[in-house]
């Protein structure tokens, strides 16, 4: 498609939004921008740089005419594809796409791209570290914070996608050469509705793979392997008895970041690294940052900053990892899905929960029900920690890992992530 004089709405001015509209206006297109957020809300700079290059802006709300003639829609991963004025561009016949759909039309080299509920940022940035180390030129972007519309590859060798599910809803021609499907559990059931429509989501990723792709998966994962049975790519399993490294030899606390290696593992051997290039790296590698990531310790406490734990089975990951004598801070803004397991296993291993947020009434009633009664309420991050900290003992380990969504106190993961080592460094 060209673009030159084409009407493109884009919705959302978030970082994909933003960036698809950048990357649109290059071209030459004629782009709405649709914001839900007031005009007073949004960054003055950065609307006036955009109006200059020729934007035409709506905000407070997605409305008709901001659709009206436009013969592409370019929707950002915070916006539902159900909404009322969706639902009537693809009544009208006009294309509704995600930026990873507009951003692959531009790519022409190899994308590896990665889902699955948890581990996808960790996967990710380790097949692109270990690239790297196997001489490899490599992009990382996509779900990760860097919107692959950004991405030029034209001097690398491969692009590394991490993908949610809201990206993959608005894809069409999007192919990998290789996807790698990590797990899947409840998680984002609110926008989704059900687990079978966030499966069907997720299993977007190999929707045009053919007989010369691959899609890299956990074969003990029952939903992973009835999604995956129907891929057209050659399929790879990837399996902890295949270890090639020692487990005591890396940094990365827990099975499934052991499972996350060994899926990042097959897919750079793939493109070429070898095994040994692969094991430095393990080995020196830190983890990412808001992901079990060790902040400090306080006369003997051990405070870990798990922010983007934001589903319960994130949540598991984490208590199992750290194994026993945990204080965990949990809450936020309630995704509405169930908590048996993740409360089983704050029964065996965690001694105190701090509740924060907007899900912390379910999630205390849900606790008691189940007999657990060690709970305290916070109204903020900086008093959770403070009551964390005065319920711990030394030996004992604080922990956030919120089981939900971001949105109901901060703009996002990364922020509460930020705020709780803040509030741990002024201990």
């Amino acid at each position: 498609m060209h673009y030159r004089d084409k009407k493109v709405t884009v919705f959302g001015l978030g970082k994909s939004g933003i960036a698809a509209a950048e990357k649109l206006l290059e071209l030459g297109a004629r782009v709405t921008i649709s914001e839900k957020r007031k005009r007073e809300e949004c960054d003055e700079a950065l609307i006036d740089g955009l109006k200059s290059r020729g934007a035409i802006f709506e905000f407070g709300g997605h409305t008709l005419n901001s659709i009206s003639g436009a013969e592409l829609i370019v929707v950002s991963p915070g916006i539902h594809l159900d909404i009322s004025v969706l639902d009537e561009a693809k009544r009208r016949g006009q294309l509704v796409i995600s930026e990873v759909e507009l951003a692959c039309r531009f790519l022409r080299k190899p994308i590896i791209a990665i889902t699955g509920t948890n581990g996808k940022t960790t996967t990710a940035t380790l097949i692109h570290e270990f690239l790297k180390a196997g001489g490899k030129r490599a992009a990382l972007a996509g779900n990760i914070g860097h919107p692959l519309i950004l991405v030029n590859d034209r001097n690398l060798d491969y692009v590394v996608v991490e993908i949610s599910s809201y990206q993959l809803e608005g894809i069409y021609s999007f192919r990998p050469w290789i996807s790698l499907f990590l797990n899947l559990t409840p998680d984002h059931i609110e926008r989704h509705k059900n687990m079978e429509a966030y499966a069907e989501a997720k299993a977007r990723i190999f929707l045009n793979q053919g007989k010369t792709d691959f899609v890299i998966y956990n074969p003990e994962d029952p939903l992973v392997l009835k999604m995956v049975s129907r891929a057209a790519a050659k399929k790879i399993p990837f399996m902890l008895k295949e270890i090639f490294f020692d487990p005591g030899s890396i940094k990365l606390k827990g099975r499934h970041n052991l499972e996350n290696i060994m899926a990042a593992s097959l897919a750079a051997e793939l493109c070429g690294v070898n095994k040994e290039a692969i094991k430095r790296t393990i080995e020196n590698f830190p983890g990412v940052p808001h992901r079990i990531e060790f902040v400090r310790k306080i006369n003997g406490v051990d405070f870990y900053n798990d922010s983007k734990g934001t589903n319960p089975d994130s949540t598991i990951k984490a208590i199992e990892a750290l194994e026993r004598n945990i204080v965990l801070i949990l809450g936020g803004l309630d995704k509405g899905v169930t908590l048996s397991e993740m409360i089983n296993e704050i029964k065996k291993s965690v001694t105190r929960v701090v509740l924060i947020g907007e899900a912390a009434v379910r999630f205390n009633r849900e606790l008691i029900a189940a007999g657990y009664k060690n709970i305290s309420f916070a109204g903020s991050m900086e008093e959770a920690v403070a009551m964390a900290f005065n319920g711990a003992k030394s030996g004992d380990q604080v922990l956030l890992s919120p089981a939900c969504a971001s949105f109901d106190m901060f703009s996002n993961f990364e922020e509460r992530g930020e705020v709780f080592k803040s509030c741990c460094a002024k201990l």
